[in-house]
């Protein structure tokens, strides 16, 4: 999993295949670079979604979504990231709109 403390704001994580070391590129992690990587689910009614798009292509990226009420269509928070140290910041964005 991502190193992050998501139960700072009550998050619990009901899926998790982010495994990513994070000390090595992501060339070597390919075949786990896929569309559900990490969600958490918080209090409220709110989910953080994390993958990256297109699945197994090291030209995609990070996204991350912040959801109200499995609104998929309207997102309080969409943005991506093309590394793991911006995925991290874009993680505290939206984590902050909670």
């Amino acid at each position: 999993m991502i190193n992050m403390d998501f139960t700072t704001k009550g998050g619990i994580v009901t899926l998790d295949d982010f495994h990513i070391d994070e000390k090595q590129p992501l060339e070597n992690f390919l075949e786990v670079l896929k569309k559900d990587m990490l969600q958490v689910e918080f209090p409220g009614g709110f989910l953080l979604d994390i993958g990256w798009r297109p699945s197994f292509n090291i030209q995609g990226g990070f996204y991350v979504s912040l959801i109200k009420d499995y609104d998929w269509g309207a997102p309080m928070f969409s943005d991506s990231a093309s590394n793991i140290e911006l995925l991290k910041l874009k993680i505290s964005e939206a984590i902050n709109l909670l």
